[in-house]
């Protein structure tokens, strides 16, 4: 379609919207003046079609940009579009509370519906992860002497003697006491890990599938090893309750690096910098949702998951039903603020 015909086409849709949103007063003549002559009267737009009416508004401006359409019509579009968003938007802002609102406002719709969005990303980082991670705990059960391969001895010796029966911690050599300073620790470690899943994307995502890979490969060594030589229930109970926002934490910090890293290699008709704007911002949602659910990993890991006096069958219950609460939270949440 030719740039005259395509504003023909939905110019009068352009100036319905505009006058649905920002209806004008019609001035009062003054005295001995005579009536100004009514405007052409624009087809009426239901309140149930202007959020439909401002997605096309949206879609029509990303169209006369990617047709490289004269500047002035992609300058007058954008200003429509911020125009009618404030108009949309503006009140719902005013109503916002504060940060913690906002927050609220993220985790309850913003996040689950990203996440969704960007579904293609997390299913790359979730396989990368989780297929060397879990191929590495069944294979070490026929061929346990692998992790050798995998784990230098020092570290492996290590481990384990984390998980030996008997001790009154799980997961570390601490102090009874020490549960809020653990808490900064794993918060600490969890983050610096989701920091090296995204800055690989700058290395054209490459990097971000690297560290993914070594994740699922040391952590599959690891948890089949345990489990081969006898340390399974105190291991998995350790690890029941905190797993499931940990390791999504990690799936979604990938998923992030993995938008960041499509953005430098495919582009488009876009520069780079315009690619990674507008990738960058889908990404920061995805690593918003991985931080807070490190924050819940990290707080579950120091003050439940490490205490022996609580039943291995309550914790592997308390594990699986988190799960649950996450399948459900990042499958249907938000669905009916889209709506």
């Amino acid at each position: 379609m030719s740039e005259s015909g395509f504003e023909s086409k939905h110019a009068a849709g352009w100036d319905a919207l505009e006058a649905a949103l920002h209806p004008k007063k019609r001035k009062k003549p003054k005295k001995g003046e005579a009536e100004a002559a009514p405007e052409p009267a624009l087809p009426a737009i239901p309140a149930t079609e202007i959020a439909k009416r401002f997605r096309s508004l949206v879609a029509h401006l990303a169209l006369a940009r990617d047709r490289q359409y004269r500047t002035s019509l992609i300058d007058r579009l954008h200003a429509r579009v911020i125009a009618a968003h404030l108009a949309v938007h503006g009140a719902r802002a005013e109503r916002r509370g504060g940060v913690f609102t906002q927050m609220r406002e993220f985790v309850v719709h913003g996040f689950p519906a990203e996440a969704r969005r960007q579904w293609p990303y997390l299913l790359i980082a979730a396989l990368t992860f989780f297929l060397p991670f879990l191929g590495g705990i069944l294979a070490l059960q026929f061929y346990p002497e692998f992790v050798f391969y995998l784990v230098d001895p020092e570290t492996l010796a290590k481990i384990q003697s984390m998980y030996a029966p008997g001790n009154m911690r799980y997961g570390t050599t601490r102090e009874a006491d020490s549960d809020v300073m653990m808490f900064g620790h794993y918060i600490a470690n969890n983050v610096t890990i989701d920091f090296r899943i995204v800055a690989g994307g700058a290395f054209f995502g490459l990097g971000t599938l690297a560290v993914l890979l070594f994740n699922g490969v040391f952590l599959g060594a690891v948890a089949g090893y345990l489990t081969q030589v006898g340390y399974g229930e105190s291991f998995w109970g350790f690890v029941a309750g905190h797993s499931s926002p940990e390791l999504l934490g990690m799936v979604y910090a990938g998923g992030a690096g993995l938008m960041i890293g499509h953005a430098l290699i495919a582009p488009g008709r876009l520069t780079r910098a315009e690619a990674l704007r507008r990738k960058g911002q889908g990404a920061a949602r995805l690593l918003y949702g991985a931080a807070i659910m490190t924050v819940v990993a990290a707080f579950i890991e120091a003050f439940w998951s490490s205490r022996v006096s609580i039943p291995f069958e309550v914790k592997i219950g308390f594990g699986v039903g988190l799960a649950a609460v996450f399948f459900v939270y990042l499958t249907f949440a938000g669905r009916g603020r889209a709506a």
